[in-house]
Formats: C-alpha cells, structure tokens, sequence
C-alpha cells in the first residue's frame, strides 16, 4: 500500500467513525468493514463470503496502488443518478455495468441493483485517489444517509 492509499484510506475511515450509527472494524488483512449499529435486514440475502456480520454495511479495501469503498444500501433506497452526481462530480471515474469486468488501470464505480438490496462500488486509483475529497459534504451526506438507514 502506497502513502496516498494510506492517506486518503485514513480521510474515508475518519469521516465513518464521525457518523452516529456506524463503526469501523477490523477485517482480512488491511481491509475494514463498515458496520451497522443495527442488524441490517438484508443479511441473509448475504452470499456466504460476504456474509462476515449480520451488521454489515460494506468494507473499505486498501489496494497495492488503489482504495476501494463497497457499501449497501436498501433496494430503491437511492437512485443511481443521485449517488453518481454525489460521487463522481468530475465525471472522472468509468462506469462499469454490474457484471462487466472492471479495469485494473483506471478508477471506476459501479451500481448494483437487486431485489434485497443495492450497492454502490468504487475503486479511485492513482490521480483520482489523490484529488479526491472524502470529506466533501455531499459526499460525507451520502455515507450518513447510507450508514442510517439502519437506526
């Protein structure tokens, strides 16, 4: 892990440990998992792998070159325009379809949409993890409505 993804992993953890109904705990290795003060009510929709907690909320993963954030959210909680304008106001990162293979070169994101919940994935590499403000308010906003959904 490079200093930046030490850097701006550390900006994203603060911004969750100074939302009211989450935490942040350890996971595998380096990765975190974002946990709900709550159970989250589409838990046993979980595939057995990411079903690490009945409060799981989603992980920050530290890549070699890259951070990425992979959260959950209620099924038509948010809509996918919204949660792009919020999180990449640029345009500077790809959108990748769910089930698409994603670059390992660029910063992306992704949202998923089942019937037990949504998703929202996203990998910021390089310039994009460098610039990119985490503690911006619309975007701190964003992870409070995600993180309460659950009180």
């Amino acid at each position: 892990m490079n200093k930046t993804v030490e850097q701006k992993m550390s900006e994203m953890v603060e911004v969750f440990k100074n939302l009211p109904n989450c935490r942040i705990e350890p996971n595998e290795g380096a990765r975190l998992m974002i946990a709900s003060d709550k159970p989250v009510p589409w838990n046993g929709a979980l595939e057995k792998k990411d079903a690490d907690s009945s409060h799981k909320i989603g992980y920050i993963t530290p890549h070699k070159g890259a951070l990425g954030l992979y959260i959950d959210f209620p099924h038509d909680y948010l809509d996918a325009e919204r949660v792009e304008g919020i999180i990449n106001p640029e345009a500077t990162l790809d959108y990748y379809e769910p089930g698409t293979k994603t670059s390992n070169v660029k910063s992306w994101w992704r949202f998923r949409s089942d019937e037990k919940f949504d998703s929202l994935h996203m990998v910021l590499r390089k310039t994009e993890l460098e610039l990119y403000d985490f503690k911006r308010e619309e975007w701190v906003g964003l992870m409070e409505e995600i993180t309460a959904v659950h009180k």
